[in-house]
């Protein structure tokens, strides 16, 4: 298919979750109007934002980098603002954010090349694809890639925005899903990190997220498969001992449980067993699981006995990796009206006694491994000491967890080396080559 002959010049920056840069790599890759990337801004002849706003301070960093963008922009240059920034105030953005020339939420993705191309005055292409379909152009290493497997959410947190942002739940179908993963997969990419709003809840045919994942195991060429944001209701013994017994598939699960006292998951519309027993369960149908949850403190109603609940399940658990934000309230959401707000004071407090107890124990996990040998995708060289090699272990999640460094030999980048842990930090490994 061919687009304009002229080609312009194109900046985009993708803010927040693993989710938006798949589809800002879908921008970049199926566009087909000769739009040739730039890294930067003030030679861009269209300049793409792809937003975060699910929370008061992703909008305001959002803002923030759009102000910032259209400070060095040149004369002429248009100004795209994508995600879920749109979404969020359809109405008013347009008269509170003049810099915009289009503004794009995510329901209107397939309408990006007729918007773009009467935008930038060029000519469509001859046929134009379903956005899921569009090629990607990726913004990660060649070596890894996040798969989208779903859009949107079903779920009715009475803190989130998500559905309203994104919509209901869309599974895309497996066919597409492990196409998409073979073309990724022959291009280099060895390890693929599943993501959704909620990846438990793909259901395909008849067909579950166990039967994703080994159908995606099945492409040759990739060695490691990744679960990410896994909504804890849907995690059963039979889903987590298909998935357990997949050998690509590292054991590590990311599942979002948000808090541990019963009141308090009850006000949250978070349905399902207790947190702590939920954790049980799965390292005994995952021997050898690393897992990693988010938690919010100062949700309204959470008393310092809801907070010493939520402490408690912090020892107790012993996540390998662990987030905590702070409960914001957003004029949408049913926890806006909750009475009892929690001082941001005391939010502060408890976010920081939260993740004090987490550093503690991921020390304490990460000395463990001392002397152990591990295999450690390589990832290139370290920002503050270029001669020094970076890389991450099976328990370490891309751009959420912390890094492995090596010391002595240093291997190429994009490889899965074994090595042998040989000094810790609360997050991060020190490693040495145990082969080449």
């Amino acid at each position: 298919m061919a687009g304009s002959e002229k080609q312009h010049l194109v900046f985009l920056v993708s803010l927040g979750c693993a989710k938006n840069q798949v589809d800002s790599e879908r921008f970049l890759g199926g566009m087909e109007l000769n739009l040739l990337p730039t890294t930067d801004p003030a030679e861009a002849d269209l300049l793409v934002i792809n937003t975060c706003a699910f929370i008061e301070s992703a909008v305001r960093e959002s803002l923030d980098y759009i102000f910032e963008v259209n400070s060095v922009r040149k004369p002429g240059a248009k100004l795209l603002v994508m995600g879920c920034l749109p979404a969020r105030e359809p109405l008013t953005l347009a008269e509170e954010l003049p810099e915009a020339d289009l503004l794009v939420g995510p329901e209107d993705y397939p309408k990006l090349p007729h918007l773009i191309a009467s935008l930038l005055s060029v000519k469509l292409p001859s046929e134009v694809l379903p956005f899921e379909s569009w090629p990607r152009k990726l913004g990660t290493p060649p070596w890894r890639a996040f798969l989208k497997i779903s859009e949107g959410c079903n779920r009715r947190c009475a803190y989130c925005l998500i559905p309203g942002l994104r919509g209901p739940l869309v599974v895309r179908p497996m066919d597409e899903l492990l196409s998409e993963a073979g073309t990724l997969a022959e291009n280099g990419v060895l390890e693929l990190t599943l993501v959704a709003q909620d990846l438990t809840a793909w259901q395909y045919r008849g067909l579950d997220l166990g039967d994703l994942a080994a159908g995606l195991a099945e492409i040759k060429e990739l060695r490691w498969l990744r679960l990410m944001y896994a909504y804890p209701k849907n995690l059963t013994e039979k889903l987590i001992g298909r998935i357990a017994g997949i050998d690509k598939v590292v054991p590590y699960l990311d599942l979002p449980l948000q808090h541990a006292s019963p009141k308090i998951l009850r006000r949250m519309g978070r349905p399902g067993q207790p947190p702590l027993k939920l954790v049980e369960k799965l390292r005994k149908w995952w021997p050898g699981v690393a897992l990693r949850t988010t938690l919010m403190v100062g949700f309204p109603g959470e008393t310092e006995e809801d907070f010493e609940l939520l402490a408690d399940f912090v020892r107790e658990a012993r996540f390998e990796n662990l987030g905590v934000f702070k409960f914001e309230p957003e004029d949408k959401v049913r926890a806006s009206s909750f009475p009892n707000r929690v001082p941001l004071r005391s939010q502060k407090k408890r976010e920081a006694e939260i993740l004090g107890l987490q550093k503690a124990i991921s020390r304490e996990i990460n000395g463990q491994r001392v002397g152990r040998e591990f295999d450690v995708l390589t990832e290139g060289a370290s920002p503050d000491s270029p001669l020094v090699m970076t890389g991450r272990t099976v328990f370490q999640a891309p751009e959420v967890d912390g890094l492995t460094y090596f010391d002595g030999e240093q291997p190429d980048s994009g490889r899965i080396v074994r090595a042998t842990v040989v000094k810790v930090q609360a997050y991060d490994l020190a490693v040495s080559l145990a082969e080449l």
